[in-house]
């Protein structure tokens, strides 16, 4: 009996054409499709997976910047975006990781969305359990918890298995409207009708609507069956997930993201300690540490963004201690270096605003949302400008170079102005100079 049933299952499977699965969006080729409804259709799927594989980053990136030590991580993944940036490699590629990243988030969106039911039954028979734990309905109310539970969790669980795709989180819902449009195009009849109203203007619209994808693009329980018959469903599953891992690239990040805080802590050392000295009871000390603090930090605040992209080229730590280097780029492209030193500091100030009010433990990742939402356009507007000052072998003439290098100064002094008068807006007072979320993280784990 048991061979009769893997050979019926394997007819089954070469008869559904399992071996051909779809493609995530951002795959599909543009040219796939021919007519030009199905090019605007293909261009706006790959858009959409677009926007959510950054929305996923941003919420993964936010989710790791508020766990101690694993926020290197996110601090990592940023200088490099900046690196990718100055080294001039393309737009796309300094979105690194953006389709696992997109792979885990739809994993995640689709798992929260359905245990909802499960939720929602649980509240009833809590309140059933509150008035009359022996009475019929809340016996059959919890049973019903069980079995939606189970369900619940076998369904996320083949969803993984077969790939994680978000459409297979909801197969139930798209299968009949599914079923119907595929057994319509693989109709001879739908052929024939709109080959005559149709194809007379566009024969490769024809074309597109009746070339019928596997059934396996959205049948889950036929790649389930596919998977568990003819491979070692734990042995691929284990691979899967490792080779996922790896590709994620966690140890570099984290080993970037050290270094780069090392570095970053050197240069912030004497106008952080200075600011913060400021507060001394004695007026003549913290005068003198104030104006020492405004002095120093000028310059810093003014390098330190492409001190760190400099840095992030290479991930070589000595990069920190090169300032000479960093200010011969600078004037080699001294208005891209100026325009984005500009925008930099300037996305940075709407952020001191959310340090006003102390905001629940268990809601500051979702402020971090906003922190890497406007720091990472930041990063990358750094990395434009050293990548810029890279391709040119020669500074720009005297008479062009000095004058925009002098107005860098009073726009890094406005800055250390509103980061020190911040102290007395935030909720952690002078501790707040500690997290300088410019060129930190955004919820330091020395202050968690």
């Amino acid at each position: 009996m048991l061979s009769i049933s893997t050979s019926a299952a394997e007819e089954i499977v070469a008869e559904l054409d399992l071996d051909s699965l779809a493609t995530d969006p951002l795959d599909i080729p543009s040219q796939g499709t021919q007519s030009w409804p199905f090019r605007i259709a293909g261009f706006c799927s790959r858009m959409c997976a677009r926007i959510f594989g950054i929305c996923s980053t941003i919420f993964l990136l936010a989710l790791l910047a508020n766990v101690p030590i694993l926020q290197l991580i996110t601090f990592g993944y940023l200088l490099d975006s900046s690196g990718s940036a100055a080294r001039g490699q393309s737009f796309r590629s300094q979105f690194s990781g953006i389709r696992k990243a997109m792979h885990l988030g739809g994993i995640m969106l689709g798992a929260w969305l359905l245990i909802w039911p499960a939720r929602f039954v649980s509240g009833f028979w809590m309140d059933a359990m509150i008035i009359d734990p022996t009475s019929s309905q809340t016996i059959a109310l919890k049973i019903a918890q069980w079995f939606i539970t189970f369900a619940t969790v076998a369904h996320v669980f083949a969803a993984i298995i077969c790939g994680g795709k978000l459409r297979y989180f909801f197969w139930p819902l798209i299968a009949p409207f599914s079923l119907a449009i595929w057994l319509v195009r693989r109709s001879s009849i739908t052929r024939k009708l709109l080959s005559i109203t149709v194809g007379w203007i566009s024969p490769k619209l024809v074309a597109d609507i009746c070339n019928a994808q596997p059934i396996t693009d959205w049948f889950l329980p036929a790649i389930f069956l596919r998977r568990l018959f003819t491979e070692n469903l734990f042995a691929t599953s284990y691979d899967s997930v490792k080779n996922f891992l790896f590709e994620l690239e966690l140890p570099r990040y984290f080993m970037l993201g050290l270094k780069g805080l090392f570095g970053t802590l050197c240069w912030l050392a004497i106008p952080t300690l200075m600011l913060a000295g400021s507060t001394s009871d004695e007026p003549g000390l913290a005068g003198l540490c104030l104006f020492i603090g405004i002095v120093v930090s000028v310059p810093v605040f003014a390098l330190l963004p492409f001190v760190q992209t400099h840095f992030a080229t290479d991930g070589k730590l000595r990069r920190f201690f090169e300032p000479l280097q960093v200010m011969r780029l600078f004037s080699r492209a001294p208005m891209a270096h100026l325009f984005s030193l500009f925008l930099i500091l300037l996305l940075a100030l709407p952020l001191f605003l959310l340090k006003i009010e102390q905001v629940p433990a268990e809601f500051l990742w979702s402020l971090s949302l906003l922190f890497i939402a406007f720091g990472w356009p930041s990063r990358m507007i750094a990395g434009w400008a050293v990548g810029r000052a890279a391709k040119k072998e020669k500074p720009v003439r005297w008479w062009l170079r000095y004058p925009i290098q002098f107005f860098a100064a009073p726009v890094s002094l406005l800055f250390a102005v509103i980061f020190y008068l911040t102290r007395y807006i935030s909720w952690n007072g002078t501790l707040s100079l500690l997290e300088n979320h410019v060129f930190l993280l955004p919820a330091p784990f020395w202050l968690s």
